[in-house]
């Protein structure tokens, strides 16, 4: 009888080990990102890790899901447009109302380069380039070649520093590098603002802020007359927004998007500066890629840069850690203290039946 107990007891510390396990992100081995470009459907494929993310009609646009899950919530962000504004309050955040250019970046034509090898082997790259002149308002016009993508991946958890800041980047992960050139201002007063467009499976959004979470109902469309909110950034380097969130047992992914809370603005002498990057979210319907649809909407504000100047900014899109398995560990837990039973159970008889004989 001790005999049997202790097998018994020894299988569900296995088994319970077991579970812990799945709970735990399994460290990957070296593995180099691959992609594949189907010029005539006017698609090219990111694999990284865990992550595939697809690149549609050759244009800022990315759809990603964890392929190594059962549970594919499809993820997208498009880097919608590119919007000059006349900060007229001075908050020092993008808002609607103050808008006076813009350039739709996934309507217009970009190029790229293929993929390509990173420095000394450690990822894969490739990069996106407008292709041709943007007329804006105010009789301006952005350059071809002004807006470039620079899409990286790595083969192992890469540290970089940004602005003297350090910042990690996971295998399921790509990091972008926006880089604009020489945008047009109508004056010096004036800031810039990427749109950022947010659409997932549960339309649900975690922002992460100084006091805490803000979470964000993406199917309500608060409609024009409602000023953009301001992101209230942590001290952290990295501000991140979570996408696709809820119940462990009905999505088994959880995307993200971050940003670096500076940027880098180069003069045409090759002097560089810091710059600080602020935002500003909404959730509003957009006609984005075809039928109107209501997205989180996220403003990354720029200071104005001097003509001639470049500048870049670090964002990246990714697959949390650890959350394609927790679906799992419910399961496991539920079987762990089934078997939990079924032992006290075939106990109970044997103690009532030593207890009469002794």
């Amino acid at each position: 009888m001790r005999k049997m107990k202790r097998a018994l007891t020894a299988m569900l510390g296995i088994f319970t080990i077991a579970i812990m396990m799945l709970g735990t992100p399994l460290a990957r081995a070296a593995e180099t990102p691959s992609g594949t470009i189907d010029n005539e459907g006017n698609r090219i494929v990111f694999t990284s890790g865990s992550l595939t993310a697809t690149f549609e009609g050759m244009a800022p646009r990315v759809t990603f899901y964890d392929h190594s899950s059962m549970m594919r919530d499809v993820q997208q962000v498009n880097f919608r447009s590119l919007i000059e504004f006349n900060d007229s309050d001075h908050n020092g955040i993008f808002e609607s109302n103050e808008a006076v250019a813009r350039a739709v970046l996934d309507e217009g034509r970009w190029t790229h380069t293929g993929f390509y090898s990173l420095l000394a082997g450690t990822g894969v790259g490739i990069n996106f380039t407008q292709a041709d002149p943007m007329t804006l308002e105010a009789a301006k016009t952005l350059a071809a070649g002004s807006v470039v993508l620079i899409v990286k991946a790595y083969n192992t958890t890469h540290t970089a520093t940004v602005n003297g800041q350090s910042v990690t980047i996971g295998t399921a992960e790509l990091k972008f590098d926006v880089v604009i050139n020489n945008w047009p201002f109508q004056n010096t007063s004036n800031m810039l603002a990427l749109q950022v467009n947010l659409h997932s499976s549960s339309e649900h959004y975690d922002l992460g802020e100084d006091s805490g979470t803000q979470t964000v109902d993406g199917s309500h469309d608060e409609g024009t007359p409602v000023a953009e909110h301001q992101y209230h950034e942590t001290s952290g380097v990295e501000q991140e927004t979570r996408l696709s969130t809820g119940a462990i047992t009905s999505s088994s992914t959880l995307g993200f998007f971050r940003f670096v809370n500076t940027a880098t603005v180069t003069s045409p002498s090759g002097t560089t500066t810091s710059v600080p990057v602020t935002a500003s979210f909404k959730s509003e319907a957009d006609s984005d890629g075809g039928e109107k649809e209501t997205f989180m909407k996220l403003y990354l504000a720029y200071p104005y840069f001097a003509p001639g100047s470049t500048l870049v900014h670090d964002p990246s899109i990714g697959l949390g850690s650890g959350f394609p398995t927790l679906y799992l560990i419910v399961a496991g837990a539920a079987a762990a203290g089934l078997i939990a039973v079924v032992v006290i159970r075939r106990r109970h008889p044997q103690v009532q039946k030593d207890s009469v004989h002794n």
